[in-house]
């Protein structure tokens, strides 16, 4: 990677520094983690009905701890164990320790894992990482690289069909205007992270959780894309740090494209 030394973050009276490719050995070897237990695990419902495994809590018990270790004084945010730290840290770590659990459940590659930093709610760096693909993408402030490739506004789409991601629950019906294809993989993450490398146009995200956007914000607001409630209103991060989720269905963008994408959908549901 090339991303920068790292991320100046004051905390209290003195300041921390969560060099993103510092973090990146540590994601990866969580990835290898979860590789193990890769169609070998169980599926469960938790109380809210989605699906977890051992392999969810084992990743997210390995990384929180190191998490700690390397952004000293900050708030660590986990989709299965909650937060660990101080409400008032300057720093937030978001970690999802699968993202994409029903893929990784059926056994496709297209699950990751994914943390995300923030700074008094504005997202500023995150790691994407998927195990069964070997890709990597990271956000350091206004950097964004994909597998070393460095992102932007000016990244040239990819060949092929114009597609844009979906999560489960959407219906074509909604889209109807969207002259291009539809397509679901699973991972809130992973379908940010190809809006910001080009492949997408736009992903429809539900109404996720900090944790599953908290990277892909940070790539989105490094190449100049955007996130978007479905009503138009901007995403304010700050306000799900409870680990709530979010009031109504977001978009990611990229950019230039989401006034378009908003008009094609539609109105809120």
């Amino acid at each position: 990677m090339r991303l920068r030394p790292g991320l100046s973050l004051r905390y209290g009276d003195r300041v921390v520094r969560p060099a993103i490719q510092t973090l990146l050995p540590t994601v990866i070897e969580a990835g290898e983690l979860a590789r193990s237990f890769f169609r070998n695990v169980t599926a469960e419902r938790k109380p809210d009905h989605t699906l977890v495994t051992a392999a969810d809590r084992a990743v997210e018990k390995f990384l929180t701890p190191r998490l700690s270790e390397l952004v000293p004084g900050a708030r660590i945010l986990g989709e299965e164990f909650g937060a660990t730290g101080s409400s008032h840290a300057a720093c937030t770590v978001t970690l999802d320790p699968i993202d994409g659990t029903a893929a990784f459940i059926a056994g496709l590659p297209t699950w990751c894992i994914t943390i995300g930093l923030l700074r008094r709610g504005v997202a500023v760096g995150g790691v994407t990482y998927l195990p069964m693909t070997g890709e990597t993408y990271a956000a350091d402030e206004d950097v964004a690289e994909w597998n070393g490739r460095a992102l932007g506004p000016t990244t040239a789409p990819e060949r092929g069909d114009l597609f844009m991601l979906t999560h489960s629950e959407f219906h074509r019906g909604e889209a109807r205007r969207f002259p291009g294809k539809i397509r679901s993989l699973g991972s809130t993450a992973y379908h940010m992270a190809l809006v910001a490398r080009g492949a997408a146009t736009a992903a429809i995200l539900g109404r996720p959780h900090l944790w599953d956007i908290a990277a892909g914000a940070a790539m989105l607001r490094a190449i100049g894309g955007e996130l978007r409630y479905r009503s138009g209103a901007v995403v304010d991060l700050g306000a799900l740090l409870g680990g709530e989720r979010a009031p109504e269905q977001m978009v990611a963008a990229a950019p230039g494209a989401i006034d378009e994408i908003l008009k094609s959908l539609g109105p809120t549901p």
